[in-house]
């Protein structure tokens, strides 16, 4: 593992963080999935394959964090502790060691006190508060980031002028057209389930991380039942300028839907 991270071998890491899940490994898990997405997602010119494989993993990814950001436990021996390298000085006092992610985010804090010579000395809440912010953070950053490659993946979101009028003139002030042209022989049910795979999977993704931003996308689950694509679709659905909106030529268009 720590060879592949030194080589930024990602595709070994993602086999790694497979392994790692599946054998309950969390701590292994998490640190070989921060390194894969710690350079921005790449997904323009993927097959809806590989989009779908990348999206898979980033939802793990995403879940794995949100498990961490659970566990409470700062005990010797725990996860926490397996990744973030603090150590247990008694009870209620941690050492954060200097250059450990910890250490920056504690000491960055406004008013922090605990600097020493060796790392950040702190009680059992401080270090909590600390290994919170850095979790919600890297959700945040990493799940923005996500977002826009995704919305510059042209299979999210089918030009309609070009479906309906077979032809697109954007206005030349506004560059090419971001969407994706459709041939007349792709729209089968297959590319239709191939797209609704990466919509929902996206969907999963923006709600694990709690993103509700009014130019995302916004949704509840009401009674989940699963389609034949293996997804829950009894969603209420609230979209405004997402990744899966339909045309930027209408930029207040509001769509409520429930399936």
């Amino acid at each position: 593992m720590f060879k592949a991270i030194q080589l930024a071998d990602h595709a070994s890491l993602r086999t790694l963080a497979k392994m790692f899940i599946r054998t309950g490994n969390d701590p292994a898990a998490l640190l070989c999935l921060d390194h894969v997405f710690s350079p921005p997602l790449k997904l323009i010119n993927l097959s809806f394959v590989e989009i779908q494989t990348s999206l898979s993993i980033f939802l793990s990814y995403i879940r794995l964090l949100n498990k961490f950001g659970r566990d409470k436990s700062l005990a010797e021996g725990s996860n926490h502790q397996r990744l973030f390298g603090f150590q247990v000085l008694g009870e209620n006092h941690y050492l954060a060691p200097k250059h450990t992610l910890v250490h920056e985010v504690l000491t960055n804090q406004p008013g922090s006190s605990g600097k020493s010579a060796d790392g950040y000395r702190c009680s059992y809440d401080e270090l909590i508060w600390g290994i919170t912010q850095l979790i919600s953070s890297r959700i945040r950053d990493r799940t923005d980031i996500q977002n826009n490659a995704c919305r510059d993946v042209h299979g999210f979101s089918p030009c309609l002028y070009w479906l309906v009028q077979k032809r697109c003139n954007p206005p030349e002030e506004k560059g090419p057209c971001p969407f994706q042209h459709i041939q007349l022989e792709q729209p089968n049910v297959d590319w239709y389930h191939a797209r609704l795979r990466l919509i929902l999977l996206q969907f999963q993704i923006l709600n694990s991380a709690r993103y509700y931003d009014w130019h995302v996308a916004k949704y509840v689950l009401a009674h989940p039942t699963r389609n034949e694509c293996g997804y829950s679709l009894n969603v209420k659905l609230l979209a405004w300028d997402v990744v899966l909106s339909t045309s930027s030529a209408i930029p207040e268009t509001r769509i409520i839907r429930k399936f």
